[in-house]
This record gives C-alpha cells, sequence and structure tokens, in this order.
C-alpha cells in the first residue's frame, strides 16, 4: 500500500500520538469504582503495599476499563478482543464486571489455546525441530492439559516421565527436543522449568555465585542416561517408505555413573543425584525419569510450586518476584520473598490449580493498577507499583492482527486457514534472532518493523478490497448512519486496533483525515495501518 505526501504527514500524527493522547483520554474517564474488588484487603495487597510504604512509593491509578479488558485477553487468551467482545464489556454497568470478565476467558477456548502455545515455546522453542519432535502433537497435548485444568504437578510430572510414541502421546516430545549431547539439553531445561534452577553452567566447572558444583549437574544428567529413540516407518498411499512417528524408550544402564571432566583435568563420575544431595538406590530396577519426577513435584520441594508462581505473576505483571523468571538462588534473591512463600504454599494447597491461581493475580490491586507510570513511581521496577509495559509475543501479536482484522478470512475459501499458517510461518521466521536463539517478545528490529509495515499480512489486513473488514465495515456505517458515516467507521477501527473508542481529539483528527478526500475506502485504509502500526497496538500494558 502506498500513500503519498498529504496522507504521510497525517498518518504519522496519528500514529505517533495515538498511544499518549489514548493514554491521556482513558485517563480523564477513569472510574476507579467500576470492577474494582469489593473484598477486604488479603496478604497479597498487603505485602505489596507495605513493600510501596517502605520505599515511600505511591501506586498508579486504577486502569482504566479499556486498560484493563485489553491486557485481560491479552493475558489469558493471547488476542485483544474483538469489536462485539469489547462492546459488550465496555458497555456493561455490572459493578463486578471486572471478575466476571476473568471467568469468561478462563473458560473460554483459547485460553488453553494461548497457554498450550505459551508452554510449547517455554518447552522447546520457536524455531523448527528436527524432524523427530512432532511440535502439534505437544502443543495439543498441552491445550488439553489446560482445557482439563490439571494439576500441574501432574502435567510436569507427565511430561518428564513421558515415552512411548511421541504422535500418539505428545508429552514424549518434550525430551526428544533436547536429547543432543548426552541428554545436556534437558538436563538443563528440565531443572529451569520446573525448578528455576538455572545449573547448566556448572556442566563445565562449579557456579561462580551460588553453591552449585559441577557434580550436580551431571548427578541430575545421570537420571536420563538410557533414553533411546527409535523412527518407525511406514507404507505410503504411493507405496514409499516415510516416517510416521518416533518412539522414546529408556533403559536401566549397566554403569550407573556418568563421567564428566573437571578443570583440574580428573575425570569425575557421579551416580545419579537429586540436587539436594540424596541419592537413588543403584541396585533398584525403578525407572529414573520417574524418580527424578517424583523429586521435582514432591510436596516437600518448595522449589517447584515456587517456580511456576514466579512464570505466572511475570507473565502477568512484566515481571516476577524473582528475575530472570527462572533463576533462583542466594545470588538472586527475590523482590518479595514471604508474598512468593505464601503464594506457592496456596497454590500448592490448591491442589496446583492453575485457574485458581490466575484468578488469584488478576484480582489483585498490582495487576488492576494502569501501566501510566507517575513522576513517583517512573523508576520502580520491582515493587508492582504499576504495570509494566509488556511487548507482544509474536503468537500474541499474530493473533491480535487477525482477531482486529479478519484478514485470513477476507475473500473466504477453503484456502483461510493455509493463509493463515503461511503466515504465521512468516511472523515466526521474523522474529528469531541472529544466532536462531528464540526471542520471547517484539523488540523492534528492522525485519519485524518491515513485516509490521509492508508485510503480505499487513498489506492483506489494512485492504479496503470487497470482503475485507474495511469494506464490509463501511457498507454497514452507510446503512447505519447516513448523516455521518465517518463516526461509525473511526469508532469501530479504534475498537478493533486499540479496544476502544477515540478520544474527542482523535475523532476530530480522524474525521478531518477521512473527509479529506472522496476516496474514503483508501483514506481508512491508511488509517487502520496508522493505527495497527502504533505503540499502543503492539504493546499489552
Amino acid at each position: 500500500m502506498l500513500m503519498d505526501r498529504a496522507h504521510w504527514g497525517m498518518v504519522a500524527v496519528l500514529a505517533a500520538g495515538v498511544f499518549l493522547s489514548g493514554a491521556g483520554a482513558s485517563a480523564v474517564d477513569r472510574d476507579a469504582k467500576t470492577g474494582a474488588t469489593t473484598k477486604s484487603e488479603d496478604f497479597v495487597d498487603r505485602m505489596i503495599k507495605e513493600g510501596w510504604d517502605e520505599a515511600k512509593i505511591k501506586p498508579s491509578k486504577v486502569a482504566p476499563e479499556p486498560e484493563f479488558m485489553r491486557r485481560a485477553y491479552l493475558d489469558v487468551l493471547g488476542r485483544v478482543p474483538n469489536i462485539q467482545e469489547a462492546t459488550a464489556y465496555l458497555e456493561s454497568r455490572d459493578a463486578g464486571k471486572r471478575a466476571k470478565l476473568v471467568e469468561y476467558l478462563l473458560a473460554h477456548p483459547d485460553y488453553a489455546k494461548n497457554f498450550g502455545n505459551i508452554w510449547t515455546v517455554s518447552l522447546i522453542g520457536r524455531q523448527r525441530q528436527e524432524r523427530q519432535v512432532d511440535r502439534p502433537a505437544l502443543s495439543a497435548w498441552l491445550r488439553r492439559q489446560f482445557a482439563d485444568n490439571r494439576p500441574w504437578d501432574k502435567v510436569a510430572y507427565e511430561l518428564i516421565t513421558a515415552k512411548g510414541s511421541n504422535k500418539d502421546n505428545g508429552a514424549v516430545n518434550f525430551t526428544l527436543a533436547h536429547m543432543e549431547s548426552g541428554a545436556v539439553p534437558l538436563t538443563s531445561t528440565t531443572t529451569r522449568v520446573f525448578l528455576g534452577q538455572q545449573i547448566q553452567c556448572t556442566q563445565c566447572h562449579d557456579h561462580p555465585s551460588n553453591d552449585w558444583k559441577q557434580a550436580d549437574f551431571w548427578g541430575v544428567n545421570a537420571f536420563f542416561k538410557g533414553l533411546t529413540q527409535k523412527t518407525v516407518r511406514k507404507e505410503n498411499a504411493a507405496g514409499l517408505e516415510v516416517d510416521d512417528y518416533t518412539e522414546l524408550s529408556q533403559r536401566i544402564p549397566e554403569d550407573p555413573f556418568v563421567y564428566f571432566d573437571k578443570r583440574n583435568a580428573v575425570r569425575g563420575a557421579v551416580p545419579p543425584t537429586f540436587l539436594d544431595g540424596r541419592k537413588i538406590n543403584l541396585n533398584s530396577e525403578a525407572d529414573r525419569r520417574v524418580e527424578f519426577a517424583k523429586f521435582v513435584t514432591e510436596p516437600t520441594n518448595a522449589n517447584f510450586p515456587k517456580s511456576i508462581v514466579n512464570r505466572m505473576w511475570a507473565h502477568f505483571l512484566g515481571r516476577g518476584f524473582v528475575s530472570p523468571v527462572d533463576d533462583f538462588g542466594p545470588h538472586n534473591p527475590p523482590s518479595h520473598p514471604e508474598l512468593l512463600d505464601k503464594l506457592a504454599e496456596e497454590f500448592q494447597a490448591s491442589g496446583y490449580d492453575i485457574k485458581k491461581l490466575v484468578r488469584r493475580i488478576m484480582e489483585t490491586q498490582a495487576y488492576n493498577q494502569t501501566s501510566v507510570t507517575t513522576p513517583n513511581n517512573e523508576k520502580d521496577d520491582t515493587l508492582f507499583s504499576h504495570v509494566g509495559l509488556k511487548p507482544m509475543s509474536p503468537e500474541q501479536l499474530f493473533d491480535s492482527l487477525l482477531t482486529a482484522t479478519s484478514a485470513h478470512k477476507a475473500g473466504g475459501g477453503a484456502d483461510s486457514e493455509k493463509r493463515r499458517d503461511a503466515w504465521l510461518g512468516q511472523f515466526i521466521f521474523a522474529f528469531a534472532n541472529d544466532e536462531g536463539e528464540e526471542s520471547s517478545s517484539f523488540q523492534g528490529t528492522i525485519p519485524q518493523a518491515l513485516m509490521m509495515m509492508n508485510g503480505e499480512l499487513m498489506e492483506k489486513a489494512v485492504g479496503g478490497k470487497p470482503g475485507s473488514f474495511l469494506a464490509d465495515l463501511l457498507e454497514k456505517a452507510q446503512l447505519q448512519s447516513r448523516t455521518a458515516p465517518e463516526i461509525y467507521v473511526i469508532n469501530h477501527m479504534y475498537l478493533a486496533a486499540l479496544a476502544r473508542p477515540p478520544s474527542a481529539r482523535e475523532l476530530t483528527m480522524a474525521r478531518n483525515f477521512l473527509n479529506s478526500s472522496p476516496d474514503t475506502i483508501r483514506i481508512m485504509e491508511d488509517l487502520f495501518w496508522a493505527l495497527l502500526n502504533s505503540n499502543e497496538f503492539v504493546l499489552n500494558r
């Protein structure tokens, strides 16, 4: 899509100003009562408040309803609300509508889809895996766990111990993705993801800033000794043999020890050893991964519930009590140690109920605040006196673009899902960094910016051809209002892109822009492009 210089000038003003003007307009309309919790202050709010008082920091105000709604949709469903959802919430006068929104989101099918995607990335990354790894099977397995609200200890246990066909049991793919180099990546990923312990640097030397020793890493690695994989082939319709699935099994090795080279050139040896120093009975024929999974999820292992509570807090608030989320230890103490302990105990007592944990976090004063800082708290990045700005993940950005524009449905037909899958592949490619590692969020690189401004998806998203979102919107506007259809158009574009109505200033600017040319659909394309490329769209705040 090309724009002339006059249009570029107006679009530049709109794109640059939409985040600040939107925040300012919302602040004027802020209603601290609507949706605010009426329960008495509990230990989470009290402990967070104690941190503010000690630091002499005042929290930001309660988030206006459009901000809270959009944030909740992105955090729980992984996408912005559509126009119908946004309108229904914003027009509701129910004093408890925030709590009811949380229940609606947790019951929505996209909740399981979103958290299944999040944990697929956490477990095996975004990059294309070797052919032995069935990524869709793992994602589908995870979605079922979240849809059924299975206890987190059961989910973790199955991921660590899974065996058999990676097509029939998607959990197997977690282990298959990390088996290279004698399961060294599996050792570090398992302890990091499920216990928040970064022991990977002790593979070659003792940890420089805590008590982890080289033997600790290899003691855990010994639990994964004996893992084997076998590719099973079948005959396809053309009579050719092709890979069907990968079978994962584990035998009891004849030699239970793992050997490693120390820095002093001495050869070390260690049997399967838990992180607390306990060793398994070497004469036992018990499955080693089962024994390790029992250790990870046993009720006395305080790091297990603390690790997932910390990850979930970081997901919703933008930062964990421990940051990075997977680096627990005396070298990196939590910002609120007592609060983390109490939330972990509560989570464990709930039966490791993920949905209860989500509700718990979303009802807090900290989560219900605005992201707009004050001069008093703008430098705070550890006490949760305001909600942190979170760049959208690639998946959030992609699904939000489709929700706002229905670009993949334009033109209809059986190819709509193929178009969606092709665009998603382009997004994943653009969001990988130069080293081929995983980028967790929108970083604003040149390839990402070009994709947002001129990519195939964006071209389809803001196009005004018959059957597109904009063409249908203009047709509805002309039917709804013969005197001022541009107001209908502008309101719905803002709701679609930013989940809020325009401010008075934005409405005036947009009306002037739309009335500046008889080619209405082209002006609508330019305006919608500006909204979708604004900071307010790409940020989760």
